[in-house]
């Protein structure tokens, strides 16, 4: 499946992309600032699963609360929304597993799995969950 530009501005035009980015950058902003916190604040660095976990869930809060009420403004189901959450949660931790056990360690791998997830979440939500 091919997704242009131009399908995803129609449905809630330009202001749904910034607000989706803007969400999307608040919820990238906890999930960063937990994991931040967990490795350099409570010497979790080694337990890398563990910090991407818990960084995931708290920042599962603002994804949701944020996308329902201010992006899409559409009543998407919490319990699709939870099933995408936990997909690319266990994406997200296959991806550092594999990047911390072949590649690197530390927080690089957290980053890059992050960002991967991030881009999965927006496209599954804007033509699935929060579609209207």
């Amino acid at each position: 499946m091919q997704f242009k530009a131009q399908e995803l501005l129609k449905a809630g035009g330009i202001f749904e992309v910034m607000r989706f980015v803007i969400v999307g950058g608040l919820a990238t902003a906890v999930d960063l600032a937990v994991t931040i916190t967990l490795v350099y604040g409570f010497d979790l660095g080694q337990s890398e699963n563990l910090v991407t976990t818990v960084a995931f869930a708290t920042a599962f809060l603002v994804s949701y609360f944020g996308h329902r009420f201010f992006t899409f403004q559409k009543n998407g189901k919490a319990s699709s929304f939870l099933l995408l959450a936990l997909s690319t949660l266990a994406l997200r931790n296959l991806i550092v597993w594999f990047l911390t056990e072949y590649v690197m360690r530390g927080i690089v791998p957290l980053v890059i799995a992050m960002a991967l997830v991030t881009i999965i979440t927006y496209l599954v939500s804007k033509f699935g969950i929060f579609k209207g």
